[in-house]
This record gives C-alpha cells, structure tokens and sequence, in this order.
C-alpha cells in the first residue's frame, strides 16, 4: 500500500473517532438548557419528600434511605426548595438553577417540630449573674401561654410575673418570647434550675417532646458604689455616709455589720436610713473633724433578705476637707 493511501486512511479514522467523541457528549446532555438539584437530608427513618415551586409546584420526588435526593430537568430559573417529613418543621430555600448545571445544597438539618425552644437567658451554665436579671425564653413557634407558664418550674421557688411578647403572623398575633420577673430580684450567690416540663405546648397543642432544663449562677452580695468614694479626700465634714448594695438587704444585720473609726481608733456614732432596702445611709451624730481620716468596713454579718453574707470584709477611707 502507498503512503498515500496510508495516509488517507489515517484520516478518515481521525474524522470517525472525533464524530464519536461528540455523539457520546450529545448523549450525556440530551438536554443541555435544563439543570437538577441535589442533595441530603439528615434525617433518618422517616419519609422525606421534596418539591421544588415556582409559584405552583414544578416537580417533587423521596429521598432515599440515606437521605439523597435528585430533582433533574429543570429548566433554567429560580426555584423554591421544599423538603417535608413527618414531625419536623418544614424547610424552604430559594435556589438559582442555571441551565445545563447540577446545584448540589448544603446538608439539610431538619428541625423537630419538639424542639420549640430556641433560646434562654441567661445561658446555661452562667455565672455572676446578676440578681436583677429576668429569665427569658423564646420559642420557635407560637405559644399556648398558660400551657407554658403551668409548666415552668424554678428551684429553688420564685415569686415573680410573666410577661408576653408577641409577633403578628398572616394578622394572627404569636407569642414567641416570654420574660419572668422575679419580685425582690433574684438570691445572691445561688444556682438556679429552670425546667420546662413536657405540658409546654404550641399553639396548636404540640409540646415539648422532653424536659428543657438549664442553669445559671447568681452574683455574690456586692458593695456597689459608696460615698464618699475610696479615698476621697477633701470632703465636707457634714456629708453622710452611703453605702448602695446590689441587693435588697436585711437592715438589722447591715446595720450591725457597720463600722467607722477615725484615725485614733475611736468609734463614729450615729443614726441610720434607708432608701429601697439597697441603699444605707449613716448620719453621724456630731459633725466630722475637719482636716480627719475615717475608715468604714461593713463585714460578713451583712445579709441579703433573700439570704447569703458578704463574702469578705469591705473597707473603703477617705480624709475630710482642712477647715
């Protein structure tokens, strides 16, 4: 055979093998203007169905054992995404499908319809908080009230009041986030447990599917200010003394835990006063020498009405002004 010939054939194979090549493209994309969504769902042992909408209902198909789906032929556009199953809440996202391209989505976490607490204040496990904190809770859906409120338990006890806010929805009002107001505020230097037991409802009567608990810690009893300031110097001799706790206290035992001296150790004497059971005034009975350095100390017999003593002594001076 010539070389020529060869040649000619080697052609002709080429031009075979490239009509190949693209027959096969052809056949993988038979439709090239349209695109499919993919993707897993994470949960198990529970039909799960997907829709795809766009405006009314364009496709929809099950997810297998394992949670994968495959919504194919779809033709260039956007779409709403809608995944269903029994017990949990229904989830939708919006989603771009270009033409001819497969979108694969995140993980798909659905939420149990159980699950109706989303967040509590404070968080589980706080500490120092503060003993004029609420206690709040907000809710996935809206709530049955009353079916919350008989639900709820606070050890140790509280007296307090709720409080509602709620959210409106298709003109309907939901109620979303509770707040407790202690009366008298919360104990110092104690942990609180708040359960809400499983009578907690929707709106619809679906409740929570186990107890909800969480924890925190409150604050030690606290000196949150005073004045004259520490180590203040050129006050006026006739200034009383206030002390501003962070508590309500108990008047007797703060009054007993109270001491000022001045620079020869002698006693300063007088009457005291209080203001909203936090704030303690001490009027001396002579007015302070000028140019004098007193100190005052309040130890741990001080006591809150809700109970707990200053952990340690509070010591603050200062100097009265020379003349």
């Amino acid at each position: 055979m010539s070389k020529k010939a060869v040649g000619f054939i080697v052609i002709i194979l080429l031009l075979i093998l490239s009509c190949s090549k693209k027959n096969i493209t052809n056949n993988y994309y038979p439709s090239p203007d349209k695109g499919a969504i993919v993707g897993i769902v994470s949960v198990a042992d529970v039909q799960i169905e997907v829709k795809v909408y766009q405006g009314i209902e364009i496709a929809h198909t099950y997810a297998d054992s394992n949670g994968y789906f495959r919504i194919s032929e779809l033709p260039a556009g956007s779409y709403s995404l809608v995944v269903k199953a029994a017990d949990y809440m229904d989830y939708e996202s919006s989603i771009w499908v270009p033409g001819g391209n497969i979108v694969s989505v995140d993980t798909i976490f659905l939420i149990s319809i159980h699950d109706l607490v989303t967040m509590v204040w404070p968080y589980d496990g706080t500490d120092e908080v503060g003993v004029n904190a609420e206690i709040r809770i907000a809710f996935r859906r809206g709530m049955n009230k009353n079916s919350v409120e008989e639900a709820i338990q606070i050890d140790p006890p509280l007296d307090g009041r709720f409080v509602w806010y709620g959210t409106s929805r298709l003109g309907k009002v939901e109620y979303r986030e509770m707040y407790f107001f202690p009366t008298g505020g919360l104990a110092t230097n104690t942990k609180y447990q708040i359960t809400i037991d499983t009578m907690a409802s929707d709106k619809e009567g679906i409740r929570l599917s186990e107890p909800y608990q969480f924890s925190f810690t409150t604050e030690a009893i606290q000196i949150s200010a005073t004045r004259p300031e520490n180590r203040e110097t050129w006050v006026d001799p006739a200034t009383p003394i206030y002390i501003s706790f962070n508590t309500d206290m108990d008047a007797e035992s703060a009054v007993l835990a109270f001491k000022m001296i001045d620079s020869q150790f002698k006693d300063v004497n007088g009457i005291f006063y209080w203001d909203y059971k936090r704030y303690m005034r001490f009027l001396p009975d002579t007015t302070l020498t000028t140019g004098e350095t007193y100190t005052v100390t309040i130890d741990t017999n001080a006591k809150a009405v809700t109970g707990g003593s200053l952990e340690k002594p509070y010591n603050f001076w200062f100097k009265t002004r020379p003349y």
